[in-house]
């Protein structure tokens, strides 16, 4: 299968939880067995993540704690996990300052163990 990215911004409000933002794109399910990466930076403090793996959660309401504008592969990556294929992949992004709106910059990439 290879590598499989998806990147994308999101933009939360004061007190708000994004829906499920892999739903959809080709990352809503693990097409094989392999590895998922998450990076995320945040323009503000106050955004945690939770990502789930099928009914398990691999990131559980984890502060993102990275700081910035741009998305850096070597300096924002939240976690690194084993996936079975077919797993469905969810991430959510809340807001928990109740400050204004932050955005979030963030890249999930899927490597089957072949390309590893």
């Amino acid at each position: 299968m290879g590598v499989i990215v998806t990147n994308n911004s999101a933009n939360l409000t004061a007190s708000t939880k994004t829906a499920n933002l892999l739903a959809g794109t080709d990352l809503a399910f693990a097409p094989e067995d392999g590895t998922i990466t998450l990076w995320a930076v945040s323009s503000a403090a106050g955004i945690n993540i939770e990502m789930g793996v099928g009914a398990d959660k691999a990131i559980t309401d984890r502060e993102i704690i990275a700081i910035g504008t741009t998305l850096s592969t070597i300096d924002h990556m939240v976690a690194s996990f084993d996936v079975a294929g077919g797993a469905p992949l969810s991430l959510f992004f809340r807001e928990t300052a109740a400050a204004g709106t932050t955005d979030v910059l963030w890249k999930v990439e899927f490597s089957s163990f072949e390309e590893q």
